[in-house]
């Protein structure tokens, strides 16, 4: 049963996905650190890519047994991403990884972490423009592409279904959705 989502949120985008997951699926969604501890249930968790690892990940897994990750990051969703992060945190194979684009805001980030993604950022929308040269972008590249050249953005779409989808197909024969409190 999926008792709850937990997400952690360095500049909004995990906070909205949980926010939009809770209300699809009428789960209660906490931050990370405020969720209270719950043993009859499992939990979604949210949260956002920082080097190929989704940060957070060891406190989560101490909140409780987790059912998904959702990897919130400035890229494209991909399954090279996914299993990328799930070896680098060692998620069990069992455990689905979503991996979904989410906006930016270099301003909302910490100075350490902003000096970082200025240099990132740049090296993003160099490799883009050049492939933008030979080919069309997608949607998806297009919004990477304004993020990495203003330091602000939104995604493509805003677009949890791959988690509701998978959420109610998984727990459909259960009806092990705990509604909201």
């Amino acid at each position: 049963m999926i008792a709850a989502i937990v997400y952690n949120s360095q500049t909004g985008s995990c906070k909205r996905y949980a926010d939009e997951l809770s209300r699809q699926l009428h789960i209660p969604a906490y931050a990370l650190g405020s969720a209270p501890t719950r043993a009859d249930g499992e939990l979604i968790f949210v949260s956002w890519i920082m080097a190929g690892s989704i940060m957070g990940w060891k406190k989560a897994k101490k909140a409780g047994s987790i059912a998904a990750v959702v990897a919130v990051g400035m890229a494209p969703a991909s399954e090279k991403t996914a299993e990328s992060i799930r070896a680098k945190c060692a998620i069990p194979s069992q455990k689905p990884v979503f991996v979904l684009q989410g906006g930016f805001n270099i301003n909302k980030l910490p100075a350490p972490m902003k000096l970082i993604m200025k240099w990132k950022t740049k090296d993003i929308a160099r490799q883009l423009e050049a492939k933008k040269e030979k080919t069309a972008l997608n949607a998806e590249e297009t919004a990477l592409l304004k993020m990495a050249r203003t330091g602000v953005g939104e995604p493509a779409d805003w677009n949890a279904a791959p988690v509701v989808d998978w959420v109610l197909n998984q727990y459909k024969s259960e009806g092990a959705l705990r509604q909201k409190d």
